[in-house]
């Protein structure tokens, strides 16, 4: 987890839906926010008022254990695999609603999955998945925090730029390139907050990174990535790739995370730094995106912090890039951070609670000892 955002479930399965409700032209709008991360935005699940964080990244939807008590689904007997983005493996419950609504639209018999992934489960969101999300159009404007679905797909300007999808496992992927090299099966996935992670272990990118690393051009780190099924801790380092080629359109100056993962993902940083809009036309198996005229990528700290057993423990930090982060170990149990000590959370949600407000802020770390240390945002290099 860097800086406190989170990685999402893969989940590796395929269900059909059948939506009713709104005329097949109407189109309605609704507000969103980014306050976790995550884009959230409010629909209902049996009538019930939800919170749905949204993924295309999941290919079902994923609820936690308060859904049944609060009559959002009825938890059934069936199990099903989960393999979530730390390729961590284990059967889940499985729950089935009667009926979702997003904006109006009405998507009935929705089985989800139901596990208690400790950030959802405190912020009480529902994992909403590509099953659901392919059922509509949607337009994604990142300016106005506004979403407008449809069942007709949105049109859009050819100066726009074009990533047309294919599915895998139920989820969209796009091919992409850089430094002559073609990958053909990143994913486009929402519920992955940073911008592009990228594995580092493919050999048609070791002299890329050897020569950028021998330059000093990249910037390392230790990251903690939560996923549904649990936490992974690994080594990365950001590096700016000067043009990624995407859908036929050159887009100038990327920062991608090269780590330990299976495939590249594109992620909501990716769109919301990059674009003004983003539609999402399932209907013509194409995305779009409306850039901005100039990039608004955002700088980290890159320290992580977690609420573990009425302690808090360093999860992620920098490594090499600031005067402090050889002072201090990732497992590390600290007295504070920006002035506040376990002591003054009730708990994890608490702590997950306060910790959304800090994610723009640099950190003042307190060791056991009484040692401060202080890390700014570090531009990338």
């Amino acid at each position: 987890m860097r800086s406190l955002p989170f990685l999402f479930a893969t989940i590796l399965l395929t269900i059909g839906f059948v939506l009713s409700g709104k005329a097949q032209d109407s189109i309605s709008t609704f507000p969103f926010h980014l306050d976790s991360r995550l884009l959230v935005f409010e629909g209902k699940m049996n009538g019930v008022p939800t919170n749905f964080a949204f993924d295309t990244g999941a290919a079902m939807g994923m609820a936690n254990s308060l859904s049944e008590s609060k009559g959002r689904l009825d938890v059934k007997g069936k199990k099903i695999r989960l393999l979530d983005s730390n390729q961590q493996i284990q059967k889940v419950k499985t729950g089935l609603s009667e009926e979702f609504e997003i904006g109006g639209f009405r998507i009935e018999k929705v089985r989800s999955l139901v596990n208690d992934m400790n950030f959802l489960f405190c912020m009480d969101y529902f994992l909403l998945g590509q099953d659901v999300i392919k059922q509509l159009n949607w337009e994604i404007d990142f300016e106005n925090k506004l979403i407008r679905v449809s069942k007709s797909p949105f049109p859009v300007d050819p100066s726009w730029t074009k990533l047309p999808i294919f599915y895998k496992g139920n989820r969209p992927f796009v091919t992409l390139a850089f430094e002559g090299q073609t990958f053909p099966d990143a994913l486009v996935d929402f519920g992955y907050v940073q911008v592009m992670d990228f594995p580092d272990h493919l050999p048609q990118i070791q002299n890329f990174l050897s020569k950028k690393d021998s330059l000093g051009l990249s910037n390392p780190n230790i990251s903690t990535a939560m996923g549904a099924l649990g936490q992974k801790t690994f080594s990365s380092r950001s590096i700016w790739v000067d043009s990624l080629l995407i859908g036929g359109s050159l887009i100038a100056r990327v920062p991608i995370d090269f780590e330990e993962s299976s495939y590249p993902k594109l992620g909501l940083g990716f769109f919301n730094s990059l674009s003004q809009k983003t539609i999402l036309n399932h209907s013509d198996m194409a995305y779009y995106m409306e850039m901005r005229p100039q990039a608004a990528f955002e700088e980290s700290t890159h320290i992580g912090i977690l609420y573990q057993d009425g302690k808090l423990v360093l999860t992620a930090k920098p490594e090499g890039m600031t005067e402090h982060d050889s002072k201090i170990a990732v497992g590390e149990e600290i007295k504070s951070i920006n002035g506040f000590s376990a002591a003054d959370f009730e708990g994890e949600c608490s702590y997950f609670s306060w910790s959304n407000g800090q994610l723009s802020k640099p950190v003042e770390i307190e060791k056991l000892d009484g040692t401060k240390l202080f890390f700014p945002k570090v531009p990338l290099k």
